[in-house]
């Protein structure tokens, strides 16, 4: 019996030690690049809020920065991590706009 219960410790031990808690994260192998018109990305950029903002390369990373932002501070105060990924929306194969869309979970 001690012996069984040394061995059932000895598991306990290593898998506290071996076993890395789950991490959320940002997932870039599932981002969706969906190639439109300048005047399409025009209106969706104008619907986020970005009337009158230049498209380009540099929204694109500032678009992600503040969704990277803002999910950081989601998961400090609601205590739970995020997994999540990005559409970013192409206008001649150069990025101009990136969105996290939202996953619905009951």
């Amino acid at each position: 019996m001690k012996k069984l219960a040394v061995l059932v410790m000895a598991m306990l031990l290593s898998v506290v030690v071996i076993v890395k808690p789950a991490s959320a994260e940002y997932l870039p192998q599932y981002d969706k690049y969906i190639e439109i018109g300048s005047d399409q990305a025009r209106q969706l950029a104008d619907e986020l809020g970005l009337k009158g903002i230049p498209l380009g390369p540099q929204t694109a990373a500032y678009s992600f920065k503040v969704q990277e932002s803002f999910i950081a501070k989601l998961e400090k105060i609601s205590g739970k991590e995020i997994d999540h990924y990005y559409i970013w929306l192409t206008v001649n194969g150069v990025p101009v706009l990136g969105i996290d869309p939202p996953i619905v979970s009951f």
